[in-house]
C-alpha cells in the first residue's frame, strides 16, 4: 500500500505511523511524501522519527547504537531518520529527559528557519518570473507559497514546543508564540496578491486574464474568510 502525505510536524507524523502500525500496516519506505506499507501483525511495531547529523544518511556509530538497542532504521530522508522497534520489546522513546528534548527540537527549529528563508527567496523569484511574462510562474508561486506557509506554522509550533520544555525545566509558565496562522488564510492572501499582480502582467491574453483573475479573487476571498475563522480558533486554543 502507498499513501501520500506531507508532514511538517514530526510528532504528528510519528503518531500517524503508529496508528497505521496498530491497524496492521508496517512502513517499509518513504520518498518525497510517498509512504510504502506492507501488511503486518496489528501493533507489531512502534515508530519514532529522529533528527540526524548527516544529510541523507545515518552515521555508522548511530547505526550501531540503534542496532544494539534493538531499533531498526527504516528510512533516511534529508536529516530525518524513521525508526521502528518491536512493540513486544517495551516502550519506545528517543528522548526521555527535558534537556535532550530541548536540544533535539532546537536542531529542528534551526532547520525550519533556514528552509523557510530559502522558500521565501524562491517564492519571490517565482512571482517576479510570473510578472515578467512566464505564466507557469503563477503555478510555481502558489505551490511554493503553500509550502512556505506550512513551514512558518511548523517553525512557530516547534518554537512553542521548546518554550514548553524550557518552562518545565525551570518550573515557570511558558509564554507561547500565538503567531500561528491558518494555511487557508495565507493561501487566500497569496492568491489575492497573485490576482492583483496578474492585472499588471502580460503573461495571459486579455480574453483569459479577466475570468482567471476574477476566479482567483473569488477563491481568495473564500480562503481568507475561512482561514481567518480558523486562525482565531487556533489562537484561542493555544492561549488556554
Amino acid at each position: 500500500m502507498i499513501k501520500f502525505k506531507l508532514y511538517f510536524d514530526k510528532d504528528e507524523e510519528t503518531k500517524w505511523l503508529n496508528e497505521k502500525a496498530d491497524e496492521g500496516w508496517a512502513l517499509t519506505g518513504f520518498f518525497a511524501g510517498f509512504y510504502t506499507f506492507e501488511k503486518c501483525e496489528k501493533g507489531k511495531w512502534k515508530y519514532q522519527i529522529d533528527f540526524g547529523q548527516k544529510f541523507g544518511t545515518a552515521t555508522e556509530d548511530y547505526r550501531e547504537f540503534m542496532a544494539d538497542a534493538g531499533i531498526e532504521i527504516v528510512q533516511c530522508w534529508g536529516y530525518w531518520i524513521i525508526l521502528r522497534k518491536l512493540a513486544s520489546a517495551g516502550d519506545f522513546q528517543l528522548y526521555t529527559d527535558v534537556e535532550s528534548s530541548i536540544e533535539h527540537y532546537s536542531k529542528i527549529l534551526k532547520l525550519f528557519k533556514v528552509v523557510t528563508i530559502i522558500e521565501i527567496i524562491i517564492l519571490f523569484m517565482e512571482i517576479m518570473a510570473a510578472v515578467s511574462g512566464a505564466a507557469i510562474g503563477w503555478v510555481g508561486a502558489c505551490i511554493i507559497g503553500a509550502l512556505t506557509i506550512a513551514l512558518i506554522n511548523a517553525t512557530v509550533k516547534t518554537k512553542n514546543t521548546i518554550l514548553e520544555l524550557k518552562s518545565r525545566q525551570s518550573g515557570t509558565e511558558a509564554e507561547k508564540d500565538n503567531r500561528q496562522v491558518s494555511p487557508l488564510l495565507m493561501a487566500g492572501l497569496l492568491l489575492n496578491s497573485c490576482a492583483l499582480l496578474m492585472g499588471q502582467s502580460d503573461s495571459l491574453s486579455p480574453v483569459m486574464a479577466g475570468p482567471v483573475r476574477m476566479g482567483l479573487l473569488i477563491i481568495a476571498i473564500i480562503f481568507m474568510l475561512t482561514g481567518a475563522a480558523k486562525t482565531a480558533a487556533m489562537r484561542r486554543n493555544s492561549s488556554k
